[in-house]
């Protein structure tokens, strides 16, 4: 399960990334832990326009380790106990900007946060209907909508979105509280 988990996750993180990085056209497909794929295609509000790559830069916070703007690190750790410093990876492109926000080791005891700011109007429509086809049960007050996107007993991930932002937030470690993670996501949610 944790090892479909980690693909899974690599997937979305690039597929989200190539979004964030394409030229005039995009295409991200978003594989879950059941191996279902969502594609959704994206285009840039001026057809063939040479965009740059996304640039990555990692933020470091004051006195050590990183910040993550979503996400604070007692919010963290309410999630996950001893969650440690938190690792935050930007990647901004031509029409979203995707901060991947990690605490402890995803694959065993980790969180995982992927916030992506959509900047360009016309992939919006598309990008958000994939994100939300993959929510097994709805959670209301989640912004603009969201729910469940995994549930079992050591991985939990609630996807949403408010605004031009989709967020994903997921929390693997053994006995994972789901009241708790979506109390999290409800808190990122008002923040927005």
């Amino acid at each position: 399960m944790r090892q479909y988990l980690s693909r899974g996750l690599l997937i979305v993180s690039v597929a989200l990334v190539s979004v964030a990085c394409s030229g005039s056209t995009a295409t991200a497909t978003t594989t879950t832990t059941t191996t279902a794929t969502t594609t959704a295609t994206a285009t840039t509000a001026t057809a063939g326009n040479s965009n740059p790559a996304a640039t990555a830069t990692v933020t470091p916070a004051v006195g050590g380790g990183d910040t993550c703007k979503f996400l604070s690190a007692s919010d963290a750790a309410t999630l996950l106990a001893n969650a440690g410093l938190v690792k935050v990876v930007v990647a901004d492109g031509p029409v979203s900007k995707l901060t991947t926000c990690t605490w402890g080791k995803i694959t065993t005891d980790g969180v995982l946060l992927m916030a992506q700011e959509l900047t360009a109007a016309a992939p919006a429509s598309e990008i958000k209907a994939a994100w939300l086809k993959d929510i097994v049960e709805t959670i209301p007050g989640l912004g603009d909508g969201g729910g469940f996107q995994t549930k079992s007993a050591d991985t939990v991930t609630v996807q949403f979105i408010k605004g031009s932002t989709l967020i994903s937030l997921t929390v693997t470690a053994t006995g994972v509280n789901a009241d708790a993670v979506v109390a999290a996501a409800k808190t990122i949610a008002a923040g927005l």
